[in-house]
């Protein structure tokens, strides 16, 4: 698997890469700051708070991407820059941040009316980053760098995320989403969403590869 660590570091695409970040940082320091005000508002801890914040697929995914736009734009001195730029690793993100973006728009967006900040950091995390990095991924993975045999691997990072929410939720009784709330709906409802946004997640990563397949 070719690594875009070989590959020249375009000034133009470097700056797309910090704007990104900028973004991307932006939008997750403001909902880390909502959700910790929220959350000490109800008389719960910071330690609450972060596990609120940390079990949702939304922040993960967009830590994930900011972290690899930031990796991209500072270079080999990076820690973690050669995993966080591999085709692979920047496919599986790719993947992910357009099911938090589908599943938002489609489910999520209807249940509550942000406003202020929150509609900022909302807009940011879910319409905007996915958008950035798609532009990224199209930009800056080479034409045939993914291999079919790639596809199951990229679904690791969405199987874990699973494993680690019910686990999660059967120790905290928290799960971030409606749709795959235990307490709410039964193991069998919430096993069976999983496996729909699994299929989903396994669509989108295989359309990523066939164009980049075709790529020139």
């Amino acid at each position: 698997m070719r690594s875009i660590l070989n590959l020249p570091h375009h000034r133009s695409l470097r700056n797309f890469a910090a704007a990104a970040a900028l973004i991307g940082w932006t939008a997750l320091i403001l909902q880390l700051w909502l959700t910790v005000t929220l959350v000490l508002e109800q008389g719960r801890g910071w330690a609450m708070a972060l596990v609120i914040y940390f079990g949702f697929f939304t922040i993960l995914t967009n830590l994930l991407a900011t972290l690899a736009l930031s990796a991209w734009r500072i270079g080999p001195g990076c820690v973690g820059h050669r995993w966080l730029t591999r085709p692979t690793t920047l496919t599986t993100t790719a993947s992910a941040i357009i099911i938090v973006g589908l599943v938002y728009f489609f489910i999520l967006r209807h249940t509550w009316k942000p406003a202020g900040a929150q509609f900022v950091a909302d807009a940011a995390l879910h319409y905007a980053m996915p958008a950035l990095m798609v532009l990224f991924w199209v930009w800056a993975v080479p034409a045939r760098a993914l291999r079919w045999a790639s596809v199951p691997g990229l679904l690791l990072y969405p199987l874990l995320y699973l494993v680690y929410v019910f686990t999660r939720g059967e120790m905290v009784g928290l799960y971030p989403y409606p749709f795959i709330d235990v307490i709410k709906i039964g193991y069998a409802a919430a096993l069976r969403n999983s496996v729909g946004l699994i299929a989903a997640y396994a669509l989108v990563a295989g359309l990523y590869t066939a164009f980049n397949r075709i790529k020139g």
